[in-house]
């Protein structure tokens, strides 16, 4: 399962296809720019409890071209970190292929037939991030627009 937030910059390509290389050149690197202060504010800014910090290093970015398109991504994949994003309902656990499901409670081993978990109140860390950034994104690819004129 793969979790993504993506900007196109299409219409901004699309203007500047007959413009320098120079100007695509910034574009690509106003994109990058872009993603990567999601990245981090996504990764400084979520509200769940990181106990071993895999899921704010899950959280990746890409910034690919197809066909005069420029799009940034930024995404996770591990599957608990797009739970924790995504949030889920109280649900019960019981053991597929056991008896009995187990876990540690810190000294010893616990056995249960089914486990009732509360689920996880969403955070939508990648879209808080996105929508704080938004403006500074806006911001960078007007200065290039006014680049043209």
């Amino acid at each position: 399962m793969t979790f993504r937030v993506s900007f196109n910059a299409s219409g901004l390509s699309r203007t500047l296809n007959s413009a320098s290389k120079d100007i695509h050149k910034k574009i690509v690197e106003a994109v990058n720019i872009s993603v990567r202060d999601v990245q981090e504010r996504a990764r400084a800014e979520h509200r769940f409890t990181s106990r071993t910090g895999q899921a704010e290093e899950s959280i990746h970015t890409a910034v690919e071209e197809h066909g005069g398109k420029i799009v940034g991504m930024v995404y996770t994949s591990l599957p608990h970190a797009v739970y924790l994003h995504q949030g889920t309902k109280a649900h019960t656990i019981v053991p597929r292929a056991k008896e009995a499901l187990r876990w540690t409670d810190g000294q010893k081993f616990v056995f249960a037939k089914r486990a009732n978990v509360s689920g996880i109140k969403a955070d939508p860390y990648i879209f808080n991030a996105y929508e704080k950034e938004k403006t500074a994104i806006i911001s960078r690819m007007d200065a290039i627009m006014k680049e043209l004129k």
